[in-house]
Order: C-alpha cells, then structure tokens, then sequence
C-alpha cells in the first residue's frame, strides 16, 4: 500500500534513503546520495513532505519515492504542472528484488493520469545500468545524456504515460 507521507513520517524517508545510501556505498555503486544530503534538513530545500509517497507491505515501510510537478535543475524549460517528476525512489535492500520499483513506478503513472499529465520525467546516473534498466522496464526512455554540476553524469527519461501503462 502506497500513502502520501505526512509530517510524522519523515524518519521513516530518511531510514528508507540512508539504507540505500549504505548500499551504494557499501557496493561501489556511483550515486550523488549521501548521508548529508538525504536528511530532511536538506530534502527540504527541494521537496514538501507532500512530495513524498512511502510504500507499506505487511505494515513495514518498505520503499519510498518523490513526486513534483516542477524540476527547474534537470528540467528548466518544462513548464510546472506539465509533467510528473519522479525523484528520490529507494527500496530498503531488505525488500529488494520484490518489485517495489515498479509498484512505485505504476502508482506514480496512476497518480499522472488521474491528474491529467499524459508525461514522467526522471533522471539518474548515467552509469548506472541496472537502474536504468529497471526505468527502461517501466517505458521510460533516455532522451538525453548530459553533465550536471560538473561532474555529475546523468540521464534524463521520459515516458508517456499513455503509451507505457495499463491498469
């Protein structure tokens, strides 16, 4: 079960975003997450609290994504309210492999459609295959490799709802 998070929630964000942090670290993965940067203190320069959706499984917060209609870093000449932005998707490692990913990824499509924003947009490290692996798996496709921050190699993904999900 998926749910917006509310106030009360926002340890649960950041336990569900460091573990994947350590994971990373802890696998050599490249990633711009750190244990500075997933703390509310700073999530929130970017994101309400209503930005963020958790998902539950036998009452366990298991997984947890961003969603805004805004992305002027990634995203700077798409108008606001025109797509969904999907950021910050993480799966606590315990519940990896159970595919939480796309039950993210098909409730933020549900969540587009029902809002009447026919695209996603969302981007990640370029080097990371298995990532985008996952997010090309879900009908998003790379529409452009780029350098951000000068040395933060990303992908950029759409996918139009429309044409990549079905109820």
């Amino acid at each position: 079960m998926i749910i917006q998070a509310k106030e009360n929630d926002i340890p649960i964000i950041e336990e569900i975003l460091l573990d994947a942090v350590k994971w990373m670290t802890k696998t050599g993965l490249q990633n711009q997450w750190n244990e500075t940067n997933i703390k509310w203190t700073n999530l929130s320069k970017s994101y309400r609290i209503s930005n963020f959706y958790i998902d539950y499984e036998d009452g366990l917060p298991t997984a947890c994504m961003a969603l805004t209609d805004y992305d002027p870093i990634h995203w700077p000449n798409i108008p606001k309210g025109e797509s969904l932005f999907l950021h910050k998707v993480a799966v606590k490692r315990v519940f990896a492999g159970k595919g939480l990913s796309k039950e993210l990824i098909n409730f933020s499509k549900e969540l587009a459609i029902h809002n009447g924003i026919d695209v996603i947009r969302l981007n990640c490290n370029k080097h990371r295959k298995k990532l985008r692996e996952v997010y090309e798996n879900e009908g998003f496709i790379c529409v452009e490799e780029k350098t951000l921050f000068e040395n933060y190699d990303t992908a950029l993904y759409v996918c139009n709802v429309k044409d990549c999900y079905c109820s």
